[in-house]
């Protein structure tokens, strides 16, 4: 039972404490998803937890898809490497390198699945909250606002607004971050998250319920006019591993 909430309380995104993390998503063949996440929490995590411990990352987590979605979407996992620092970022070096603890080369240990990948993203935290609450699933949200500032500034109201309402609606932690790389036209310059303890509360926010119930409706209106398409995308992930 410990182990299991360990495991759940990583999804409360300690990223608060970091300022700079990277997304590192692939697409893996549902047929081989057990043995890919078989091989992610006997290495992997392994690896990334003496990582941590020697101050080379700040966290290490593996994400998956939820059910549903389009088929054209490539993301069926993602990777999460959160650092305390650029310069910790640039000298984090090949952690994940299985020669020297397992006495196997890590071609051989990862390459057991065949792994698709889509891209690696980088971004910096601009404000997040933590309610100390164990969570396990997490909403991503990416959008294109018409005017990045101003949407950063909103946001910061509305997640002041709804703060005191996080422990009653299950909502584990919220966060920004902004793009840091790649940049340009194709790529979406704001990033979100809400992380949950429920599969049921994660759906709850998508219809502005939960912890969005006591958020002002104009508050709203202003943010959908600095983007009036919407989120550009929203993915639902669960918890797979990580560090502690």
């Amino acid at each position: 039972m410990k182990k299991v909430l360990l495991l759940l309380l990583f999804v409360c995104f300690h990223l608060q404490a970091q300022r700079i993390f990277q997304l590192q998503v692939v697409n893996i063949d549902p047929a081989d998803s057990e043995q890919f996440e078989m091989v992610e929490k006997k290495f992997a995590t392994v690896l990334a937890q003496e990582a941590k411990d020697k101050g080379q990352i700040a966290d290490w987590y593996l994400m998956k898809k939820t059910f549903g979605g389009r088929a054209s979407d490539k993301a069926t996992y993602i990777w999460v490497h959160a650092y305390e620092s650029l310069d910790q970022m640039v000298n984090a070096g090949d952690w994940w390198q299985t020669q020297e603890k397992f006495g196997v080369p890590a071609s051989v240990v990862y390459g057991s699945v065949e792994r698709h990948p889509v891209g690696s993203f980088t971004y910096k935290i601009e404000k997040s909250y933590d309610s100390k609450r164990p969570g396990k699933y997490v909403i991503f949200n990416w959008a294109a606002p018409s005017n990045l500032g101003a949407a950063i500034s909103l946001a910061d109201e509305i997640s002041s607004s709804f703060k005191g309402n996080m422990k009653k609606a299950g909502m584990a932690s919220w966060g920004m971050a902004t793009r840091v790389y790649p940049q340009g036209s194709s790529y979406d310059p704001l990033f979100f998250w809400d992380s949950y303890e429920t599969y049921p509360q994660t759906l709850a926010h998508l219809m502005n319920q939960g912890v969005l119930e006591v958020v002002k409706p104009e508050m709203f209106d202003k943010l959908f006019q600095l983007i009036p398409a919407g989120f550009s995308k929203r993915m639902i992930m669960e918890a797979v591993t990580g560090t502690n």
